[in-house]
């Protein structure tokens, strides 16, 4: 009897030690899961913003002047309105850009994988919504705006700045300023985005898991949840636009 019990209870012990391994080891995995998900997310949206603000302003024929290729519209769907020649204009919430371009080639696609079929400018917006997702709308000319169609998940924030070019002459951004200080008529030269992505698993990090939101700031932000955060940003300039 006493050997039975001494026997079960090392196997008791065995038991333990391997169902602690076995829950260390499935933490892990959904940690470097997580992680993953939030560099390849957080890589995606910064591809996706570069690659669409290169097209910003793009013109078939280079001597038309952007007057001529992209005429005033009025605000619609969240898109503040364009001036004249303007290709770049934030959303009224702040939470995502529009721009216009014309298509490079015949085979060209838009944001939502679609073929461009025709040389009117198309309007393009780019928009995180309040469930955290990273949506794209087109809208060709001056009718509506399609379906919009999701493209990134778990967008914990996004933050746009805009370069202004307040001399109007040398084509270079005197000054970042946010989406409610942009003036109606100046020409945005640059934009300046961040992205935070969080974890889809609740309760992966070890302890709350601070951030810094965008990178240019110096506070840390510590969330009261034990999600995973991931905090990128970048700056381009319109190519097709400053010289």
């Amino acid at each position: 009897m006493i050997e039975l019990l001494i026997a079960m209870a090392i196997s008791s012990f065995q038991i333990l030690g391997i169902t602690q391994i076995f829950i260390d080891n499935k933490r892990n995995y959904i940690y470097q899961q997580n992680q993953s998900a939030n560099q390849e997310g957080s890589r995606f949206s910064l591809i996706l913003l570069e690659q669409q603000l290169y097209k910003a302003g793009y013109r078939r024929t280079p001597q038309d002047a952007r007057d001529f290729i992209f005429p005033a519209v009025a605000a619609t769907n969240g898109c503040m309105a364009f001036a004249a020649g303007q290709v770049i204009r934030p959303t009224t919430n702040g939470q995502g850009i529009c721009m216009r371009y014309q298509r490079a080639t015949n085979s060209e696609r838009d944001c939502q994988g679609n073929t461009i079929t025709s040389d009117t400018p198309v309007t393009v917006k780019i928009e995180r919504t309040t469930a955290g997702q990273l949506q794209c709308a087109v809208r060709s000319g001056t009718g509506t705006f399609s379906a919009a169609a999701t493209l990134l998940e778990n967008v914990s924030q996004i933050q746009f700045e805009y370069g202004i070019d307040s001399q109007g002459a040398d084509r270079v951004a005197d000054a970042y300023v946010p989406y409610n200080n942009v003036p109606s008529l100046s020409d945005v030269i640059a934009v300046r985005y961040a992205t935070l992505l969080e974890s889809t698993s609740t309760n992966v990090a070890l302890s709350n898991d601070s951030y810094y939101f965008p990178l240019s700031s110096t506070a840390a932000t510590t969330p009261s949840d034990s999600r995973l955060y991931r905090s990128v940003q970048g700056t381009t300039t319109l190519r097709n636009i400053a010289p």
